[in-house]
């Protein structure tokens, strides 16, 4: 069973792992300029890891990642970074890329994005 949670953004401690290409200690995150309004980090523990995610959007790409049944190669052309500089899904622990793995995560992430819509998830860590 999947839990779910939201924390109220907090550029002290919560940081974007899933932004651009990053050597996995994530990027500086920003609160927005309009104070009036709530942003929100999302959280989802399943199948023993837990992803963060900044935004509803990054939820949507999560789940459109593990819904692709074969990713294929993972070589980007014209790519010249160093190679410690990772994509999100390259930096997914070696068990996430199964497909029972993927079934979880999917199930996990359409739950999430129900919850957002219907402003059902939790805050604060259950």
């Amino acid at each position: 069973m999947a839990r779910y949670w939201k924390e109220k953004l907090d550029p002290q401690k919560h940081v974007d792992f899933m932004t651009g290409y990053q050597c996995g200690h994530g990027s500086p995150t920003e609160r927005p300029k309009d104070n009036l309004l709530d942003s929100w980090v999302y959280f989802v523990v399943a199948g023993g890891n837990q992803l963060q995610f900044i935004s509803v959007e990054q939820v949507q790409e999560a789940l459109e990642y593990f819904s692709i049944k074969n990713h294929g190669s993972k070589m980007r052309p014209g790519v010249t970074l160093e190679h410690y500089w990772q994509a999100w899904y390259e930096r997914l622990p070696k068990g996430m890329h199964g497909q029972r793995s993927k079934q979880i995560w999917i199930s996990a992430l359409k739950a999430l994005l129900d919850k957002i819509e219907s402003n059902g998830v939790d805050i604060g860590k259950p």
